[in-house]
């Protein structure tokens, strides 16, 4: 039995069964949502650990940056955010199964609901919050220790200058057409997901993950300036190696650098560190997740349990 509890300005939506909701729909967006019409929305990712929820203002701090790179004006404030939130973790804590129960939340934010056209004033209402609350899904210790098999898709990232990653939007079909043309690629040893060039053939980032490589004990990771996502992951992964003296570059650098690498790693809410063993049905280094990547998985998960408890403590 499932247990996903979602939230549409306030009103709360629980369901056992998402196959009911499909059938009779209870959860709704309007039609003349700008989410719908145009992928005109926003939207954050996190996680909890012990009931609390990691790096929750990191995550805010950044929608509200989305905002203002895409012209938003968010009617709602941090504070009624986080109520909001806690008020649909409260009642997904109400079904778990036993007990307190780890969860993702999805939080949208559209521009709004209101006549068709691209001017703000077709929009009619304020900005519109969706909350997912649902079980988390974390890779199990057999999946890190596969590692993940990536490709490096034909597709290239978006521009900044046209859709700028930094942005973290709705409007997600560059990253799932990449994600879905590797995962109909017809091999035995099927990818796991795509990574993305831009324009000058330099690596930018994961459908949903940044991309880290090692080599000769040197951390190097795409900086941010070439078009990518800043991921809370990242900005946590760099802190906690800076912490261990592991040297560390910024730096644009073509795919080969990765075939080369001593090890390779990816990042993200859900992820955290998550071991790359091949790439491009290539091999990276010995095949199985590296000694930094390891060292640095146990450091960060450490890093951010000490972070939830203290938060646990105001």
């Amino acid at each position: 039995m499932e247990n996903v509890v979602v939230n549409v300005n306030g009103v709360i939506h629980v369901f056992s069964s998402l196959q009911r909701e499909i059938e009779a729909p209870q959860a709704v967006v309007s039609v003349f949502d700008r989410s719908f019409l145009y992928g005109d929305s926003l939207y954050e990712v996190f996680r909890s650990h012990e009931g609390v929820f990691l790096q929750l203002d990191e995550h805010l701090e950044r929608l509200y940056r989305s905002a203002a790179l895409c012209r938003m004006r968010v009617s709602q404030d941090p504070g009624s955010l986080k109520a909001q939130i806690a008020k649909t973790f409260a009642e997904f804590q109400k079904g778990a199964q036993k007990g307190q129960q780890d969860a993702y939340c999805r939080l949208v934010l559209t521009r709004g609901v209101g006549r068709i056209g691209f001017g703000e004033e077709c929009v009619l209402t304020p900005t519109q919050i969706i909350i997912i609350v649902q079980k988390v899904e974390l890779p199990t210790e057999a999946q890190i220790e596969k590692g993940l098999h990536l490709q490096i898709s034909k597709r290239i990232r978006n521009r900044p200058e046209a859709l700028d990653p930094a942005m973290k939007s709705g409007n997600y079909l560059n990253s799932l057409l990449a994600y879905l043309e590797a995962a109909a690629e017809n091999i035995d040893d099927k990818f796991d997901d795509a990574l993305l060039c831009n324009g000058d053939g330099h690596i930018t980032e994961g459908t949903t993950f940044n991309i880290f490589y090692v080599k000769r004990g040197i951390l190097v990771t795409p900086p941010l300036d070439i078009g990518i996502l800043e991921g809370t992951t990242r900005r946590a992964v760099l802190e906690v190696a800076r912490q261990l003296s592991i040297p560390i570059r910024e730096v644009r650098f073509p795919k080969e650098r990765l075939y080369k690498a001593d090890e390779v790693f990816a990042t993200s809410t859900t992820k955290d560190i998550f071991p790359v063993t091949r790439l491009d049905q290539k091999k990276i280094g010995a095949g199985k997740p590296g000694e930094i990547s390891l060292k640095l998985r146990k450091a960060l998960q450490a890093a951010l349990i000490e972070s939830a408890k203290k938060m646990g403590r105001h």
